[in-house]
């Protein structure tokens, strides 16, 4: 694991090698499937077998990202900073991503190698026309708003702010063309990267 910059945004890029197991961090557990409007009440822990595949892949990394939060309870809504583990998902099919890990190591790595790469995380996809349920990699559009948060240049007008994390999101969004239901090819509305199986009632 290796602390590193990339887009303007800094975080802990995971090697494939890393025995998330020994780090001392709550990786594994941090990658839940949450509960949301369509899948109440099946929140649960992602396995080691997907994380293993999403640490491996010839087009995945995991990694570990600083974001912005608010203590919700606390009626001044100080703010916090908190880790969460993600994924990085790179849509340029010509990536080797064996070589970007050695040049991250050999710090000679640049912008450029992340630009096809887009922040997801997993999450349970439900299609409201064939009422199937996958668990499936999407394009995770707040922890971008979270991280450029945290890092607003001192004397930048808000509006240049917005805009410039509006067109960065956009451009990141516009990257994942897989948004269909794999059974009906129905769009489900959101943007998904992967589909990586289909979950049965009761799971």
């Amino acid at each position: 694991m290796k602390l590193i910059k990339a887009e303007e945004i800094e975080f802990f890029y995971i090697f494939p090698e890393d025995d998330l197991i020994k780090e001392e961090t709550t990786l594994i557990n941090d990658l839940i499937m949450p509960e949301n409007w369509a899948n109440l009440p099946m929140g649960r822990y992602t396995s080691k077998q997907l994380i293993e595949m999403l640490q491996n892949g010839a087009d995945t990394r995991l990694a570990i990202f600083k974001v912005n939060a608010r203590l919700a309870t606390i009626p001044l809504k100080k703010e916090y900073d908190a880790y969460q583990t993600h994924c990085l998902f790179w849509t340029n099919k010509d990536i080797n991503l064996k070589e970007l890990d050695q040049k991250i190591k050999d710090d000679s790595y640049t912008d450029e190698d992340f630009s096809s790469a887009v922040i997801a995380r997993l999450q349970y996809a439900f299609c409201r026309h064939c009422h199937n349920k996958y668990i499936a990699l999407v394009c995770d559009d707040e922890i971008y708003t979270s991280m450029y948060f945290i890092n607003i240049p001192k004397r930048v007008p808000w509006r240049d702010y917005c805009n410039k994390l509006n067109n960065y999101c956009n451009k990141k969004r516009g990257m994942i063309k897989i948004i269909r239901c794999p059974n009906c090819n129905e769009l489900i509305g959101i943007y998904v990267a992967r589909f990586f199986g289909k979950v049965e009632d009761g799971n």
